[in-house]
């Protein structure tokens, strides 16, 4: 979908800002560490934002050439486990290529110091 300037993630960029360098120096140490907080959650939602753009698509394609389907996601989730569940994947470099892209994907969001480069 076409958005018109400015998007989601460019306003909680302002507001974080905003909030560091006009609120903060102003507040007292209690306060400060209530901001340093929300600072802190819309530090990591812009994180989502960005780390989102193009993984989820790329998870899904993997996930549909894994299960073996073009279901939804949910549906695409349950096959993939009861694959696993029945040893179909017992040793397989793909799943586990699989697991380490959404394993990265999450820290990308959470924790992007701990994500290796991929070579």
């Amino acid at each position: 979908m076409m958005r018109d300037a400015p998007q989601g993630v460019e306003l909680l960029t302002e507001a974080r800002r905003v909030l560091a360098d006009k609120i903060l120096p102003q507040l007292t140490s209690d306060s400060r560490y209530q901001l340093l907080m929300v600072i802190r959650a819309i530090t990591l939602v812009e994180r989502e934002f960005e780390a989102s753009a193009g993984a989820e698509a790329k998870l899904g394609e993997k996930l549909q050439q894994l299960a073996g389907s073009d279901a939804p996601v949910p549906e695409l989730t349950q096959l993939l486990s009861k694959r696993i569940r029945n040893g179909d994947f017992d040793g397989s470099e793909e799943l586990y290529a699989f697991l380490r892209l959404a394993v990265a994907f999450k820290l990308k969001e959470t924790n992007p110091s701990r994500v290796e480069e991929e070579p």
